[in-house]
């Protein structure tokens, strides 16, 4: 799929067409430039390359964007206890500082990924209306239904999680619909949920290696079964956690790596613990860090991330950024630091390497934070481990419940015995079967989770604030202390509960959508 991203020139020409079809409202009665709605979308060249103009516009994630220093990891990388940095560069959201609806990262964040669900919204319109046998494959439109079904989940999911109450919008924008009101309580995951059971039986069990990287079956299950764990986290509903299991056993064809690396490896990508990555390539005729995704100058844009905080303190990807680090925190480091998946990624001084590390991570050019290691968007692991936590919550078995904790525990214990990470090879142990608790084995799946996903996107936030939902702990009341959020900023911690288990709705959005009278509670 790298390859088909980056025809870059191709995407230029579809951009436009799409931004004149999917978001420009005021130019709705404009006459047509030659390409109209009506004449495209007749062959699969054409569905394809609007699908993948869906794919691209993730790039906006992930990359540095330019001079500005927009980098977006900070929103679901910082809030939590797992990553800390010393230079302060991320205060706002490290130490929950200043954050209001007029943030330029709220607002960029929040406008990108609309822009990503007005795109594959398009797809899901235009592959409804075709008609099937008008192509040579019959399972055509629904493969691209379902990859734009995942995509708008996916996304929905973000927002869920990031701002709550975010307007659902399942429709093109038209002069009728632009001003949406914010969802209600799980409404967003609700939608998320609906994606996946629709698109999960219509996509492929798996790609040729030209199209390796997008959505398949086991992608939509697996984000289904953490969509699921996270409703049922926040409604107390138990038949979350049964469907969640359901859908797990629909997964087939993969299975956790035999290297823990391999899911932080520039060199090991799209392997089979994956379910779903960013593709992270160089672009065609240059690689320009500094350009902007949706600029007139499609075509020279990268299409690779930003690992810069990832790296130690001398590597030339980071002399860009003033030197930024980024640290496991000392709670983290003192209750896990001995597990090998934390002392491999981790130097003396606590900079967390993952991703970044020299041999696993590959620069696009060494004088640039840019690298085309894919961020692993859902790995096998982190299913697993929500799968143990359905079978606990629902009543099921414990002992199955322990045994796929175990297989995570296995893994990096035979990988440890293999590469000598640390002294004690038989780290880390399994857990006791016969354990009848349920706190005891729900605090195993917490801290699996930590050790496993350590510094890894969208897990440690949203994991406590979903527990802090359903009541296995509580955020009210937490510093910056060691305890808790655990910084090594010295600022003033300002985190005020419940206000910033949410982030707000841009004021730009506030202002331009009638429908929304009030921003979240606190903001």
């Amino acid at each position: 799929m790298k390859n088909i991203l980056q025809n870059r020139s191709l995407l230029m020409t579809l951009g436009v067409l799409l931004g004149i079809m999917a978001c420009d409202v005021s130019r709705l009665d404009t006459p047509p430039l030659g390409v109209t709605e009506d004449s495209y979308f007749t062959t699969e060249a054409e569905f394809e390359m609007a699908l993948l103009n869906g794919y691209a516009k993730m790039t906006d994630w992930y990359w540095y964007h330019g001079g500005s220093g927009n980098i977006l990891h900070r929103l679901w990388h910082l809030p939590g206890d797992d990553i800390t940095e010393e230079a302060g560069n991320f205060a706002t959201f490290e130490l929950f500082s200043g954050i209001t609806p007029t943030n330029g990262y709220v607002t960029e964040f929040f406008d990108k990924s609309y822009e990503l669900i007005q795109r594959v919204n398009l797809i899901i319109e235009k592959t409804t209306e075709a008609d099937p046998t008008a192509f040579d494959d019959p399972a055509f439109l629904d493969y691209h239904r379902g990859e734009a079904l995942f995509l708008r989940a996916m996304t929905y999911f973000k927002l869920y999680n990031m701002y709550g109450t975010a307007p659902l919008i399942t429709e093109r924008l038209s002069s009728e619909n632009t001003n949406t009101p914010r969802s209600e309580g799980v409404q967003l995951l609700d939608q998320v949920i609906a994606d996946l059971q629709e698109a999960a039986p219509i996509l492929p069990d798996s790609w040729d290696d030209t199209n390796r990287g997008r959505a398949f079956k086991a992608s939509a299950y697996g984000l289904l079964v953490k969509a699921l764990v996270f409703r049922g986290n926040y409604t107390g509903n138990a038949a979350d956690y049964t469907a969640a299991i359901q859908a797990y056993n629909n997964i087939t064809g993969r299975m956790l790596t035999s290297s823990y690396t391999d899911n932080f490896d520039a060199l090991q990508e799209n392997n089979e613990e994956s379910l779903f990555e960013f593709q992270a390539s160089i672009a065609p005729g240059q690689d320009n860090v500094w350009l902007y995704n949706d600029g007139p100058w499609r075509g020279v844009e990268t299409m690779s991330t930003y690992w810069g905080f990832f790296t130690v303190a001398n590597n030339p990807a980071k002399t860009n950024f003033g030197g930024t680090t980024w640290r496991v925190t000392n709670k983290i480091f003192n209750a896990h630091g001995d597990d090998p998946r934390i002392a491999y990624f981790t130097e003396e001084d606590r900079s967390f390497t993952k991703y970044g590390k020299v041999e696993l991570d590959q620069l696009s050019q060494s004088n640039k934070p840019a690298s085309v290691n894919n961020p692993r968007i859902l790995r096998f692991a982190d299913v697993k481990l929500l799968t143990a936590e359905a079978i606990l919550r629902s009543g099921g078995s414990k002992s199955e419940a322990i045994a796929l904790i175990n297989e995570v525990r296995s893994r990096a214990r035979a990988w440890n015995e293999a590469n000598a990470i640390v002294e004690d090879a038989s780290l880390p142990a399994d857990r006791d079967v016969a354990e009848t608790s349920d706190a005891t084995i729900l605090s195993w799946i917490m801290d699996e989770r930590v050790i496993e996903l350590c510094g890894e996107e969208y897990v440690r936030w949203w994991d406590l604030k979903r527990w802090d939902a359903s009541g296995d702990v509580s955020l009210n009341g937490w510093t910056g202390g060691d305890q808790h959020f655990s910084t090594d900023l010295s600022a003033n911690f300002q985190f005020e509960y419940p206000t910033h288990l949410l982030l707000p709705i841009p004021q730009t959005e506030v202002e331009r959508n009638s429908a929304i009278t009030s921003n979240n509670p606190g903001y």
